[in-house]
């Protein structure tokens, strides 16, 4: 995968994925993030290669690259791996289809400290998931996995599935234990009947306006950080 921008690429050779080779515009200014990246670059050994602004936009099919990209090889993650020593969150995005929202929700969900992000099986990670995420991509287990088989295995493992949905209990109201796995569905239709039956309990964020549903990706930073407040204690002690 070729991922691009300066933050994205220096959370990506700081990371446990193996980076492949680093290519940087022809006569970039260096400024703090180049020095690191080059720096960071070199330490690992990551062939580097100057080319044309046009051959870096060919390269990444943007002109957000801000004169870097990296070829990465991402490393998915998997649950058996995981659960079983997992104790805090983890967030399943189960219409993960805009990449701007998945983007931005791995962003939060990494920032909260969350144990990792679960999306369908026919979605991979993209270079715009990962450049909206900034990075954190690199710094969070991503899992692919289906939606039942997913809250089938984290029931076995103890853990208390919680749908984000319209007609749940009030979010402010209730409170989520340190090991839950949240499940937020498509900003239209929400989570699915079979999906929300399978759920311990549904929460709604109260809402007082006309606008019949909060962006996804805003929607889930509030749970996020209400499920933070609520176990910030536990999660400093682990």
């Amino acid at each position: 995968m070729i991922i691009y921008g300066r933050n994205t690429v220096i959370e990506a050779l700081n990371s446990s994925h193996t980076s492949e080779e680093l290519f940087l515009q022809e006569n970039i200014k260096e400024d703090n993030k180049i020095s690191s990246i080059l720096k960071l670059a070199r330490t690992a050994e990551v062939p580097i290669k100057f080319i044309t602004p046009k051959e870096l936009r060919k390269l990444t099919n943007s002109d957000e690259h801000q004169g870097v990209a990296l070829k990465i090889n991402f490393k998915e993650s998997h649950l058996k791996d995981i659960l079983p020593e997992a104790q805090k969150a983890f967030i399943y995005i189960s219409d993960a289809t805009y990449e701007h929202n998945v983007g931005a929700i791995i962003r939060t969900a990494e920032c909260a400290g969350f144990e990792g992000v679960i999306i369908p099986s026919d979605i991979k990670i993209t270079p715009i998931i990962a450049k909206i995420s900034t990075g954190a991509v690199f710094n969070i287990p991503i899992i692919r996995n289906s939606v039942f088989n997913t809250i089938k295995a984290f029931k076995d493992n103890g853990y208390y599935v919680c749908g984000i949905e319209r007609g749940g209990k009030q979010l402010f109201e209730s409170s989520a234990p340190i090991n839950t796995l949240f499940i937020i569905g498509s900003e239209d239709k929400g989570l699915t009947e079979p999906v929300a039956k399978q759920c311990d309990d549904l929460v709604e964020i109260p809402q007082f306006g006309q606008v019949n549903s909060l962006n996804m990706s805003v929607a889930s930073a509030v749970v996020i950080y209400n499920y933070l407040r609520d176990n910030i204690s536990d999660i400093k002690n682990l």
